[in-house]
């Protein structure tokens, strides 16, 4: 290894002295220490390297650790609907297991204008007297305003739009779509035409019977809502239909729905709410989507009055809940093999890192089989990964106090078969079906119990307890070796230790160029005093020779 700075040097030009090859054997003698250290340098980069390994792995196991803690994985169910055309339904967690009968009088509608018959060329302004009703303006104004105020769930807001003689019908239905109120929020309507079906639609996003659309034009003698289909034919606006209930009957009348033409050119709309009779019982909501004893229900059409009930039947899902809870202990095995691997992971003290010359000598076969034992036990006996160990085994063999005969993975069938099995779980399926059957509750609570005011975790979950053991090593491994992504030499514990033993090796190279300087001074100084003497001796020699 050259350490020199660049000095001129003299080698054995006069003694015929191999300089260079004695000051590399001095050299490799001096320099043992600075190998020691570059191995050790390497051996950082290597345990870093571990470390931020394990902090990859931990966060993704975390991460699995924190969707166990939903109930989504504990509480499935089948559902079945006689008639999925007209009301479909979702188990949630909390759905109560058995069958309901349903009816649906009327489902939940939008405040909407329909005008059917509409015809309407697209490629053409409205007011191109090829329309089958053209567009006039009075009083030689090139545009009209529509006013529309929108009341639901957000309130009442109130916009405008102009509809320009120079329009087609898509302006109008885009600037329909994205009119807002002076504040610049949406007024929440929806418009579109269809030219196939001839029919403009002008809709709230919401349904209920809390919607409502007002919509007028400022001038009263403007054509522009005979141009949209929407008429005042004396009584309600041509082909603008809605589903109000008859109130005796609670069945559909197909009139209008609560269309007030009292004023020209303003018309008023409103929605409707869902009826329906659930179990017996009278049910209005504002959507066609409930949430009646745990289930989502989402209703899709009325039903006739000679049409029989629905049935829902909720059931339990074990194989689901089974396989959840199977799946997690695979993965929990898994982790706990890699876990127990590491820590007794065999340490060749022999293979140790290698140096530039150790390398230059090697194969690249024989490099890479050299640095697998050399980094073979890089974590053997560590004390976060012992500490986890432990901790995990702990967590999953204590007792929950969740109020349940089931407060136990042994009491579910999940339990270690013997000590060799180095804490690994094995399931008895049967077993953990029965629990489930008994106390589907109980066995939730067995894993995802959570109380924040529990200094002993007694009362806290299987899956909690592993969350915050594994989160625990997780924010260690950060501290130890810094989070992946950052520099190498960061400000965590290995990292600072690189950055001192960089200094080391800086100062010490420093020293071993020094010290290979001086050697070569040293030979170049009895190189320089060897000339002079031979000069002399020649000089003398010829001095004697001539005086003979």
């Amino acid at each position: 290894m050259d350490f020199s700075s660049g000095i001129t040097r003299v080698s054995g030009l006069v003694s015929g002295i191999n300089t260079d090859s004695i000051v590399q054997k001095l050299m490799t003698a001096e320099s043992a220490n600075y190998n020691k250290m570059i191995q050790q340098q390497q051996k950082l980069n290597w345990q870093s390297d571990a470390y931020r390994q394990w902090n990859t792995d931990l966060l993704s196991f975390v991460s699995n650790l924190s969707n166990m803690k939903y109930s989504k994985n504990y509480s499935n169910f089948n559902m079945t609907s006689s008639d999925s055309n007209t009301v479909s339904a979702v188990g949630t967690p909390n759905a109560v297991e058995g069958t309901q009968t349903i009816r649906v009088a009327q489902i939940a509608q939008s405040a909407a204008f329909k005008a059917t018959n509409v015809n309407i060329d697209n490629t053409k302004s409205l007011s191109d007297a090829s329309q089958k009703n053209p567009l006039t303006i009075a009083n030689g104004q090139t545009f009209e305003q529509l006013n529309l105020t929108v009341t639901d769930s957000n309130g009442t807001r109130t916009g405008s739009i102009k509809v320009n003689l120079s329009d087609t019908i898509g302006n109008v239905i885009s600037n329909l779509n994205t009119a807002t109120d002076g504040s610049g929020n949406s007024l929440g309507i929806q418009a579109m035409y269809d030219s196939n079906l001839q029919q403009v639609i002008i809709k709230t996003q919401q349904t209920g019977a809390n919607t409502k659309i007002d919509l007028s034009a400022n001038d009263s003698n403007s054509n522009v809502f005979n141009v949209l289909g929407f008429t005042n034919n004396g009584n309600n606006p041509n082909g603008v239909t809605g589903n109000a209930l008859d109130p005796n009957t609670k069945q559909p009348t197909g009139a209008a729905i609560s269309v007030d033409t009292s004023q020209p050119n303003r018309y008023i709309i409103t929605g409707a709410d869902a009826s329906i009779t659930f179990n017996g019982t009278q049910v209005s909501q504002s959507t066609n989507n409930v949430t009646l004893l745990g289930v989502n229900y989402t209703f899709k059409r009325p039903m006739q009055a000679s049409e029989p009930d629905i049935t829902v039947n909720a059931s339990r899902d074990i194989d689901t809940e089974v396989k959840n809870i199977e799946d997690f202990i695979t993965q929990y095995n898994t982790m706990n093999d890699k876990i127990y691997n590491a820590l007794n992971e065999p340490v060749y003290s022999d293979y140790q890192p290698l140096t530039d010359d150790q390398r230059s000598a090697m194969s690249d076969t024989q490099i890479q089989q050299w640095e697998t034992k050399a980094k073979s036990g890089l974590l053997h006996g560590d004390s976060i990964l012992n500490d986890l160990y432990n901790g995990i085994r702990n967590a999953t063999s204590s007792t929950v106090n969740n109020g349940s005969k089931y407060s136990t993975l042994a009491s579910i069938g999940i339990t270690s078969s013997s000590y060799q099995d180095h804490g690994k779980l094995t399931v008895d399926e049967t077993k953990l079906r029965a629990a489930i059957q008994a106390d589907p509750t109980g066995v939730q609570a067995l894993f995802s119990q959570l109380n924040p005011t529990d200094p002993d975790k007694t009362k806290s979950g299987i899956i909690n307890r592993l969350y915050d053991t594994f989160n625990a090593a997780l924010q260690q491994t950060i501290t130890k070796a810094g989070a992946v992504g950052n520099a190498v030499n960061d400000q965590s514990t290995i990292g600072q230790m690189i950055t001192d033993i960089g200094t080391r090796i800086n100062n010490e190279k420093s020293r071993l160029t020094n010290v290979e300087n001086s050697y070569y001074q040293q030979f170049t100084a009895m190189e320089t005093a060897m000339s002079q003497y031979q000069s002399q001796s020649s000089w003398l020699t010829q001095q004697l020779g001539g005086g003979k």
